[in-house]
């Protein structure tokens, strides 16, 4: 029983563990998003201000208007490039967070199994001292009978 509680406490410590790297695993996930989300803020704006641009100014020679629209399409590019890795980097999200979740309750069940087996140990030392002292009774009441 002991070796049974002793495998029970390194199992649940490795539990522990995995579920400490998932909830890293985790946070460095929801920060590359955070940094996608802002990147993909700042290409809106900085295309919002070349179509800004060019409301603003009526007259542009051949090549400024060519080198606008070409400034346009690649941050539409991009924008769309962003949307796919914040896609990605979501789905990646989702899965950490369920194997977080699978990993979470898989130590709580080997908390509570070792819990279960700590009370049966403890229950047993109990009988076990009781049962030594009634022989120990026992064994004085018949030093006192002779």
């Amino acid at each position: 029983m002991k070796k049974k509680l002793k495998i029970l406490k390194l199992l649940t410590w490795y539990k522990g563990l995995q579920e400490e790297q998932a909830k890293i695993r985790v946070i460095n996930c929801r920060i590359n998003l955070e940094k996608l989300l802002q990147e993909k803020e700042t290409i809106i704006s900085l295309r919002k201000n070349y179509y800004d641009s060019l409301e603003k100014k009526c007259v542009f020679t051949a090549e400024e208007f060519k080198y606008k629209l070409f400034q346009i399409e690649k941050n539409k590019e991009f924008e769309n490039l962003l949307n796919k890795k914040i896609d990605m980097q979501n789905e990646e999200l989702k899965t950490l967070l369920k194997l977080l979740e699978k990993i979470y309750k898989e130590r709580k069940l080997m908390e509570n199994v070792k819990n279960k087996v700590k009370h049966i140990w403890d229950l047993e030392n109990i009988k076990r001292f009781y049962k030594e002292m009634d022989d120990l009774v026992l064994l004085r009441r018949g030093r006192d009978y002779v």
